[in-house]
């Protein structure tokens, strides 16, 4: 909904030319909520018989969908091409500190052209095509805490990329294709005469996002493919040559009393934005304290597979049930022979209390198994969680 006056204001405050083709609107949500988590890895092998646990009753932040305020705009060029812009900020709304690492705008920063006959070109930072055509096919999409499709897809299905270029075409149909490009290379180069020192370092980050969609009537359906190359070489020798693959395929049919969703997909060599629910296991290390599993397997030979099942159904005009299950296993047998397979059930219920305005609840239990076989180190883990939060999402 535009707040015509406060708009008013701050296009005043930005800019002291206005014209009657333009606007800008200002938006976002404030979501918040109380609830319930445990977590606890219990393990046993070479390192040990053990156990570590935490657990509370807290406020929780942004759980069906992260808290976010922005501006966009858009002008009208003629011809029906126009001028847009998007800034989104992301922030806790239990403390009101800024998210994404303290960025300003680190949630969504474009600036772009768009047509109804030649589609969208936005640059700046932004999502992967996957959260155009993917992350809308899962019942809890990317919010919903512990429920959502990261848990077990990780940032594959939605993850925010620096520096891209990015082409969405129009709607043929219900078809739309999308395609991306991001990148960002540095040289560094340090020269000492009198000493004779030499040093040439080179960085260079490059990828590709890509992905096909179709919504119309009762049918949903999108793919994605991703590749992420990260290169370092230092004085001509290459140090380090990363190359992250990840595709996802997802379906969805309206049967009008329930919902039916479907999605499948993998990670190679390395993974896009975390390994789910799996990178919460906690081991005993070295030192006598403890480390998560986290990204510590995810390289060269790394794999990951993931899938969803999912339903949802409307109980009245107001509010719908929505269920999914979803789950992973991961593999990387180049540095450790063992595999983490993990499966999460998550239940929720949505009503609105307005067009802006809705009340949740959602309940998810996860549990992630970790299993070594190496011939010098063998060991097992068992993480299970539980989540359970009640709140309130109000819509500007």
């Amino acid at each position: 909904m535009k707040k015509t006056l406060l708009t008013a204001a701050l296009v005043a405050g930005f800019a002291s030319v206005a014209h009657a083709e333009s606007s800008v609107t200002l938006y976002g949500l404030v979501d918040g909520g109380v609830g319930y988590n445990t977590q606890k890895t219990t393990w046993s092998g070479d390192f040990g018989n053990g156990s570590f646990k935490t657990r509370g009753f807290e406020f929780k932040n942004g759980v069906k969908n992260g808290n976010r305020w922005g501006l966009k705009g858009t002008e009208d060029l003629g011809n029906g091409t126009s001028a847009i812009f998007q800034l989104e900020s992301g922030f806790d709304l239990g403390n009101g500190r800024s998210g994404q690492g303290d960025r300003l705008f680190g949630r969504k920063a474009v600036v772009g052209l768009t047509g109804e006959s030649w589609g969208t070109l936005t640059l700046g930072r932004q999502y992967n095509v996957a959260d155009d055509f993917l992350a809308p096919i899962d019942p809890f999409g990317t919010g919903w805490g512990q429920a959502a499709i990261g848990s077990a897809f990780g940032g594959s299905v939605s993850a925010r990329y620096d520096n891209v270029v990015k082409y969405v075409t129009p709607n043929f149909s219900g078809f739309q294709a999308g395609l991306g490009w991001t990148g960002d290379n540095n040289k560094e180069t340090y020269r000492n005469d009198t000493y004779g020192v030499d040093y040439d370092a080179k960085d260079s980050t490059n990828g590709i996002t890509f992905g096909l969609g179709y919504n119309n009537g009762p049918i949903q359906a999108g793919f994605s493919y991703d590749y992420l190359r990260s290169k370092q070489k230092v004085n001509g020798v290459t140090v380090g040559d990363d190359k992250v693959k990840a595709w996802n395929l997802g379906f969805a049919y309206d049967f009008d009393v329930v919902k039916l969703h479907l999605m499948y997909g993998q990670q190679n060599d390395g993974q896009i934005g975390g390994i789910g629910l799996a990178g919460d296991i906690v081991l005993p290390d070295f030192t006598g304290g403890v480390e998560t599993v986290g990204n510590g397997i995810a390289y060269d030979g790394f794999r990951q597979k993931s899938w969803m099942l999912g339903l949802t159904a409307p109980v009245s005009e107001a509010g719908k049930v929505l269920f999914s299950y979803t789950g992973n296993n991961i593999k990387n047998k180049e540095d450790f022979d063992g595999k983490i397979t993990s499966h999460i059930f998550n239940l929720g219920y949505l009503h609105s209390l307005s067009k802006r305005t809705s009340v949740y609840a959602v309940a998810s239990y996860g549990q992630s198994k970790l299993k070594i076989n190496e011939t010098a180190f063998n060991g097992q883990a068992k993480l299970k969680s539980t989540e359970v939060v009640l709140g309130l999402q109000h819509r500007f």
